[in-house]
């Protein structure tokens, strides 16, 4: 499937699945989500498409800034929510692995380590060491990579390094269902954003001042 559809499923599955019952955790576990939905396909580049690497780099640093944004100028108390369940020393040694693990995924074959389940639960625990809330969004992004990649016709090393891979092979990686999945995510990313349970609560404060 496309990055874009990645990104937008992985959201949607990380919202639907994880439920965020505060504004800090909509904020942060949506885009971890996507996040997660995204960075499996950084072994692109192993097989000459490094525009798409670039354009996945990109993603992931305008998440991380979208975060860091949304908590300067929003106030939304992400980074006290970091620096409760973590600390300095736990963060810079989880950010230094996770980083180590996408370096030496990026130089394996497309969809063998970085859609395995290996990597998938290596580099959950590395995030949940850096950030233990959000780590069940990413992990569920990740997730839904693999999943929706074995749709198409491409094999994936799930149990990497054993196996020859595994695929369903029905459909193409670019068409009708790769649409249908990218404008159903997006309608779903909007309803559960709407209706999660820190978004009620603001337009009901709204509504009471307003009915003051």
């Amino acid at each position: 499937m496309l990055g874009k559809t990645h990104f937008s499923v992985g959201m949607a599955a990380g919202l639907a699945i994880c439920r965020p019952q505060s504004i800090e955790m909509l904020v942060a576990g949506t885009a971890l989500a996507g996040f997660g939905g995204i960075i499996s396909d950084i072994d692109v580049g192993t097989s000459g498409a490094h525009n798409k690497v670039e354009r996945i780099i990109g993603l992931a640093m305008g998440t991380i800034l979208g975060i860091v944004i949304a908590d300067v100028f929003f106030h939304v108390g992400i980074y006290n929510r970091l620096m409760a369940d973590s600390n300095i020393v736990r963060i810079i040694t989880g950010i230094s692995v996770f980083l180590g693990i996408c370096i030496f995924g990026m130089k394996q074959p497309h969809r063998s380590f970085m859609h395995s389940i290996v990597a998938l639960f290596g580099l959950s625990f590395f995030v949940y060491m850096i950030f233990p809330d959000v780590a069940p969004y990413f992990g569920i992004g990740f997730a839904s990579h693999i999943v929706i990649d074995a749709l198409n016709g491409k094999r994936e090393k799930l149990f990497w390094p054993v196996g020859k891979g595994f695929t369903l092979r029905l459909c193409s990686s670019d068409g009708i269902v790769n649409n249908l999945l990218f404008h159903i995510s997006n309608i779903l990313i909007l309803i559960l954003i709407f209706t999660s349970r820190p978004i009620l609560f603001i337009v009901l404060n709204i509504l009471g001042f307003l009915q003051r």
